[in-house]
C-alpha cells in the first residue's frame, strides 16, 4: 500500500540553499585550456627542434661517411648566413609563441 504525499517542509535539511559565493562559468576550464596549451606548443616546439637537429647530424654523418671520411669543407659566407637567419627564426618563434600564450592567458584571467 502506497503511503500518501506528504508536503515538505520549508526548513528541511534536504532542500537545496544558494550559494553564498557565485561561482564563475568556464573560469578554471578557460584556464586549464590555456596553459594546456602552452604545455603543448613548447613540448611540440622542442620536439621539432631536437628532431630537426637529430636529423641533420644523421645526413651530414653519412654523406660524410659516403665520402671516405674527408676533411669538412670550410664554411662559406653563404652557408653561414643561411645557418644565422635559421638559427633567428626558429629562436624568434620558440619564443614568441609561448610568449604569446602567456599573455593570452594573462589577458583572460
Amino acid at each position: 500500500m502506497r503511503r500518501p504525499h506528504r508536503p515538505r517542509r520549508a526548513g528541511a535539511r534536504h532542500q537545496l540553499r544558494p550559494s553564498p559565493v557565485p561561482r564563475q562559468s568556464g573560469g578554471f576550464a578557460i584556464d586549464t585550456l590555456i596553459l594546456l596549451a602552452l604545455f603543448v606548443a613548447i613540448l611540440v616546439s622542442v620536439v621539432v627542434i631536437v628532431g630537426r637537429l637529430l636529423l641533420r647530424r644523421k645526413e651530414a654523418r653519412e654523406e660524410w661517411e659516403a665520402a671516405g671520411r674527408p676533411e669538412a669543407p670550410p664554411r662559406t659566407p653563404e652557408d653561414q648566413a643561411r645557418d644565422k637567419k635559421t638559427a633567428i627564426i626558429w629562436g624568434c618563434l620558440v619564443l614568441a609563441v609561448p610568449v604569446v600564450l602567456v599573455l593570452l592567458y594573462s589577458v583572460t584571467r
